[in-house]
């Protein structure tokens, strides 16, 4: 864990330095749907779509279903699908299919400084190849005293099958409740590429709503 948490550290430094070959800014917005089914176990419904170049043309859109169980207080599996339409850099159209697994703990520092991470492995697999991903995501949340707002703050890294680090992510984000069911989100999010060919670094805009059904 310390040497997992030293290489993000030197590549969260990195990223702010090095400049990679190519730059793109893109927004990402979804749509969350969460159904309890009982006090331990809830199913989820996410819809997305992705704009890339400048936000300027189409580059995903995904659907992803998701059954969580809570084991503990404080910690939780899933396990999900998503189906993805995707368009690359060559214009070529894919279609993927993600399955997945997340063990997931949260905890408290204090009062109102909560923190969570979800351990993640993914295998994706399209006509032209087969990957296998292991994901891990750090969060932070702040329960901000006599406001309605949230706001919370991630790392998360991608390491390939030769457990090397070749992405990463850098997340910023306010959460608002709108009604008792519905919450808004907007975040801002930084992606480097690393040990690619034609690495990108990605600046996000990310907006998404959640719904819980009753």
């Amino acid at each position: 864990m310390k040497k997992i948490l030293i290489s993000i550290f030197i590549l969260s430094v990195s990223s702010f330095y090095l400049t990679a070959q190519e730059n793109d800014f893109q927004s990402w917005h979804s749509m969350f749907l969460k159904k309890k089914i009982n006090k331990t176990t809830d199913f989820n419904l996410k819809a997305g779509v992705r704009f890339r170049e400048n936000s300027s043309l189409f580059a995903k859109k995904f659907i992803d279903l998701r059954c969580k169980k809570d084991l503990n207080k404080r910690i939780s599996v899933s396990l999900g699908y998503r189906y993805i339409n995707s368009c690359n850099r060559e214009f070529i159209l894919l279609k993927q299919n993600r399955f997945y697994f997340d063990l997931n703990y949260k905890n408290k520092f204090s009062k109102r400084l909560s923190y969570s991470i979800r351990n993640r492995w993914q295998n994706q697999t399209s006509i032209y190849k087969y990957e296998r991903v292991f994901r891990q995501k750090f969060s932070l949340e702040y329960n901000v005293r006599k406001t309605k707002i949230t706001p919370y703050c991630a790392v998360e890294y991608f390491s390939n099958s030769f457990d090397q680090i070749n992405k990463l992510r850098s997340t910023i984000a306010l959460s608002y409740p709108i009604s008792k069911d519905i919450d808004i989100d907007f975040a801002y999010r930084m992606q480097n590429e690393f040990l690619v060919n034609n690495p990108q670094t990605i600046f996000i805009f990310e907006s998404k709503i959640s719904y819980s059904l009753k």
